[in-house]
């Protein structure tokens, strides 16, 4: 009875051990392939450049100057530049803000169906230094009516097989406003 007793008080032994670490180990490699990084990505990515160019566009409004916005795709990333004199030009006093987009993630369209701004990956009207340039206005309003589209680098390296990764920021001109879609099943539907 003693000996019995004392087995049982002993704790796990090393083969239950074994099973168990086993057990968190295939359930951790079942999650890990079920998690999607490269569209957690496009998503963080789209409301990272969404987010900014909202603030740019309150910037514009709060300081009573022009805000230019420019996209480099060959960088994948775009750059604010608050534009005190309204010149389209950055002097000595003005500053910028670059934001660059994540490893995975690029401007682009995929597989995706264009939106009705255009298929162009940044489509504005106005270029400044050769890239691709949105102006918002000190009333708030926006230099063109446009948008850009934000996809993985797998999308734009299978277009067919990962077209659910794209999404668009679209830029309403009359009053800068900013609309989020995403390309869900062939369709796209606004916001997340």
């Amino acid at each position: 009875m003693a000996e019995a007793q004392r087995h049982s008080e002993g704790g796990w032994s090393l083969i239950e051990l074994v099973v168990v670490i086993g057990l968190i180990g295939v359930l951790a490699g079942i999650a890990y392939w079920r998690l999607d990084v490269a569209r957690y990505q496009v998503n963080a990515g789209i409301r990272s450049a969404g987010l900014a160019l909202v603030a740019a566009q309150r910037q514009a409004m709060v300081k009573h100057h022009n805000v230019v916005v420019t996209f480099n795709e060959t960088i994948q990333a775009f750059q604010i530049l608050y534009d005190k004199n309204n010149n389209f030009t950055r002097d000595a006093d003005e500053v910028t803000r670059s934001v660059k987009l994540d490893d995975r993630v690029v401007f682009g369209l995929g597989g995706a169906m264009p939106r009705p701004f255009g298929g162009a990956a940044v489509d504005f009207d106005r270029t400044i230094n050769g890239l691709q340039a949105l102006i918002f206005y000190r009333n708030g309003s926006a230099s063109y009516g446009g948008g850009f589209y934000l996809t993985s680098r797998r999308a734009m390296a299978d277009p067919t097989r990962y077209t659910d990764d794209t999404r668009a920021l679209e830029i309403e001109r009359a009053t800068g406003r900013i609309q989020w879609w995403q390309y869900d099943a062939g369709t796209w539907r606004q916001g997340f």
